[in-house]
């Protein structure tokens, strides 16, 4: 038994290197990891609290969250307040598309996007809409049942309080 208990202590301060603090944080999971394939990346960890909240001031300046996994750390709490969606807000691909579209929204603004394919003579016809909560959406739009030609689409941002309303007009090439 006292030899159980001496190996113990030596195990203890050995594997904690004697601090018995840390000014870092830091988070013990029984286990955890990450994955990416293409722009899909996902991140998991196993033994510690699943949710991820988020609680924002009403000047939009402070974000606290709870969770050790946490969304969008390349880009944390920048809110582009321009009308037009910037580079980093947007992607759109595969261009030229054969059979699908898909648009990734990476922006802060919150509020009801709407999605509108024109053909070559501006005849709307598509319209998607959907909620956005500033925290990233992919919508994958079908295209193969649509004749080869350039379209436009139109992305506009209906904002919630306190957002600002944005636009956007991408030129797709479908072809077969």
């Amino acid at each position: 038994m006292k030899k159980t208990i001496t190996l113990v202590i030596v195990f203890f301060f050995l594997f904690f290197n004697g601090n018995s603090q840390s000014i870092a944080p830091s988070v013990i999971n029984t286990s955890g990891g990450s994955f990416q394939s293409g722009y899909y990346q996902i991140e998991w960890s196993i033994g510690e609290l699943a949710l991820v909240e988020q609680m924002t001031s009403s000047n939009n300046s402070l974000v606290i969250t709870n969770g050790f996994i946490q969304p969008f750390i390349q880009n944390p709490a920048t809110i582009n307040t321009n009308n037009m969606f910037g580079n980093d807000e947007i992607k759109i691909f595969p261009n030229p598309a054969s059979s699908y579209v898909e648009i990734n929204f990476l922006g802060k603004q919150r509020g009801r996007i709407t999605l509108s394919f024109y053909d070559g003579s501006g005849r709307k016809i598509l319209t998607v809409a959907d909620s956005y909560y500033g925290v990233g959406l992919i919508k994958r739009i079908p295209v193969s049942h649509l004749p080869n030609e350039v379209y436009m689409l139109h992305v506009d941002l209906d904002p919630y309080p306190g957002y600002s309303s944005k636009k956007g007009v991408y030129k797709i090439v479908k072809i077969k």
